[in-house]
């Protein structure tokens, strides 16, 4: 099913320093290719550091060790003692305030949950050991580095795996004090980034980059290489092109694959991954001659939005499935696979589970890649065109920030999956934002039979579901937007729990014993202005109730809710409220004044239509009230504020010329969400 590759890569290494204690690795791509990906001409052996399974995971099965919750991406908690019989007692046990923020919110990534440590990374890279009972910070490693997220870190070895996005760097850190052990840049590009949390096993490393970093996403000729690493020294035993065929034939205009989660593992080391999106979607304009509906890469352009196994020894291809051939909406193929045993016609199968933004859950055998079901999820509209018609725009479901965004989960023979609804009009070479509304968002929890891919229940939601599925006996847990963590009873749907936190969440749940962790640093979008569903709150005992769209302003924290807590943040870890703006001078257009604010949240401007006078020197305050780094520019007028991170404020001075002005947020995602405004000098 794959297709052998023939082409030599020089492979440059230039050594700083190689010692065990501090090596920092320059490095280029290198070895041989073959089946999609390069290759040493024998089997590369990693140093040995330990078995297959790192000690940390084997001596804590009851904890959260491995960012999917097992290496074959579970997410199902082993022994905690949280049931529908007692999920009304989970209270607040502590809060740890995380006060950096990225483009898409505070954090991103799931905590992994260690004997009586948990480890968590912010979206500036920066990495918190904090102890398990009270949330006190045991020790930081700053980076201050910014991503794109979802990040996160490993564990195995003694070590810290993790990422620094925006610039393609790997690090090894000391699980127990935070030093840094070793360090190495996958890429020089500056095009090219890494956006997820690694996989460690047998002794490596498995990490990706993606075709971008910051503000320079799809770039021609930027293509995600999946690597593996030396758990103990970080260098490349090999690494595999998720593109194939040069680009799809034109490497000067296409790019796209990578991977946004980490692989899963079998018994036999065997891995899984999905991969993302080919791009330009659905197509481009270079220099004035169009390329619309993805004709500069035609075929399937595999290994884009796939499921791929790999033989871990070389890097080659077991199988895979694309499933998205020739996508033309950036509807990617991206969540870790889920490896489990099921009873097909009566036989006991081996198969893995994979989706992604198509909104399509599919299983097939682990072992020969062979198709055994294809479920679809959510909404689904023109997401099967082959072409946009020429001059025209259609609404696609799922769209870019649509499907199942965040991890699945399983349990007992059933596969639980988050979904978002979410629609966006596209044309032949681009998209159309005239129409777009994150007000439209609504999500689904939906229960699949993992035998034979039938729905089982489907619960609608009010919230774009982002938090992934996570479950502990019969209770599975997701969360949203709106801020409001979700548990529903795995027989029949039926909600048993609700918490209301004061920020939205972007990022996977996780559970440790009997603590639920709730990573809280999102954009917080009420559910009163989302969607059409009604959210159900409930009143657990010693839990604030959920009352979507109450917060006046977003508090990024992880949160610990355990069962008998007090309910009560520890008061060394009282969230800082943020810097709240001075009130407005001016807030519609039409009023004229010489300073005015505008406030910035989540994800919008308000006001987003100001009038000031001509000629004239006026500042503008920019208050960021929203969980998100945000930034004022008017291309036209050479203004650009810089990055305001959340609870800051900065500010602009415009001296301007009689006219019309158009202003919005460069942060990546943010000004196609709507993130923009006009500004009228008169």
């Amino acid at each position: 099913m794959s297709r052998p590759r023939n082409a030599l890569h020089v492979l440059v290494v230039v050594a700083l320093a190689l010692s065990i204690g501090g090596s920092y690795l320059f490095r280029e791509r290198g070895g041989f290719a073959q089946e999609g990906g390069t290759v040493n001409m024998e089997p590369a052996t990693p140093s040995p550091l330990g078995p297959p399974v790192p000690p940390e995971v084997t001596d804590n099965p009851q904890d959260w060790v491995v960012p999917m919750g097992d290496y074959q991406a579970h997410r199902a908690a082993v022994n905690s003692p949280i049931s529908t019989q007692n999920v009304d007692q989970l209270a607040v046990a502590w809060a740890f305030p995380i006060t950096t923020t990225g483009p898409f919110g505070a954090v991103t990534s799931v905590p992994i949950v260690v004997g009586d440590t948990i480890y968590l990374q912010d979206m500036q890279s920066n990495v918190y050991a904090l102890d398990r009972n009270s949330g006190q910070v045991k020790w930081t490693k700053e980076y201050n580095v910014p991503t794109e997220g979802p990040n996160g870190v490993a564990i195995g070895y003694g070590m810290l795996y993790g990422a620094l996005g925006n610039t393609s760097e790997v690090f090894a850190i000391s699980a127990l004090d935070g030093h840094e052990i070793w360090r190495i840049r996958l890429s020089h590009n500056d095009q090219v980034g890494v956006d997820m949390v690694p996989t460690v096993y047998d002794n490596v490393v498995y990490i990706s980059t993606v075709p971008g970093s910051s503000e320079n996403f799809y770039q021609g000729g930027q293509r995600g290489i999946l690597y593996a690493l030396d758990a103990r020294t970080g260098h490349e035993l090999w690494d595999f092109d998720t593109t194939a065929d040069n680009l799809w034939g034109a490497a000067r205009l296409n790019s796209g694959g990578g991977l946004w989660y980490p692989p899963s593992v079998d018994e036999q080391g065997n891995l899984y991954f999905g991969v993302g999106n080919a791009a330009p979607w659905p197509g481009v304009v270079v220099d004035g001659t169009p390329y619309p509906n993805g004709s500069s890469r035609p075929g399937n352009n595999d290994y884009a939005s796939s499921m791929v196994s790999l033989d871990p020894r070389l890097g080659s291809v077991r199988w895979y499935h694309n499933a998205k051939p020739h996508d033309l909406f950036d509807l990617d193929f991206q969540l870790t696979p889920i490896i489990a045993t099921v009873s097909v016609d009566g036989v006991d199968t081996k198969i893995a589970i994979g989706s992604g933004k198509v909104g399509r859950v599919v299983a097939a055998n682990a072992d020969t890649g062979e198709l055994l079901w294809d479920a679809k999820v959510g909404k689904h509209q023109n997401d099967d065109l082959q072409a946009v018609p020429p001059g025209q725009s259609v609404e696609v479901y799922p769209g870019p920030l649509g499907g199942v965004e965040t991890p699945m989960a399983f349990a007992d023979g059933t596969v639980f999956v988050p979904v978002v609804n979410l629609p966006i009009d596209f044309t032949s070479t681009g998209l159309d934002l005239s129409a777009f509304d994150y007000g439209k968002a609504t999500g689904e929890l939906i229960a699949i039979n993992a035998a034979d891919g039938t729905i089982e229940w489907d619960v609608q939601l009010p919230t774009m579901v982002l938090g992934g599925a996570a479950v502990a006996n019969d209770v599975v847990f997701t969360a949203g937007l709106d801020g409001v963590v979700r548990g529903f009873n795995v027989a029949d749907g039926s909600e048993v729990f609700t918490y209301q936190a004061a920020a939205g969440i972007n990022a996977p749940l996780a559970i440790a014993g009997d603590t639920l962790l709730v990573p809280a640093g999102g954009f917080l979008i009420p559910a009163a202005e989302q969607g059409q569903v009604e959210a159900t709150p409930g009143s657990a005992a010693g839990v604030q109730p959920a009352t979507p769209g109450a917060q006046a302003a977003p508090r990024n924290e992880l949160i610990a809710l355990s069962i008998g807590a007090t309910g009560a943040p520890a008061a060394t870890q009282a969230p800082a409220q943020p810097t709240q703006p001075p009130a407005p001078t001016a807030t519609t257009a039409g009023q004229q004044t010489n300073a005015m604010t505008i406030t910035m949240v989540d994800i919008a401007f308000n006001p987003n239509a100001l009038t000031i006078p001509a000629n004239t020197d006026v500042t503008i305050q920019l208050a960021n009230q929203g969980a998100a780094i945000h930034n004022f520019n008017i291309d036209e007028l050479n203004v650009h504020s810089g990055d305001v991170p959340a609870g800051q404020t900065g500010s602009v001075t415009i001296n301007a010329q009689p006219g019309t002005y158009g202003f919005y947020c460069s942060v990546p995602g943010h000004k196609e969400a709507g993130m923009v405004g006009t500004l009228t000098v008169q």
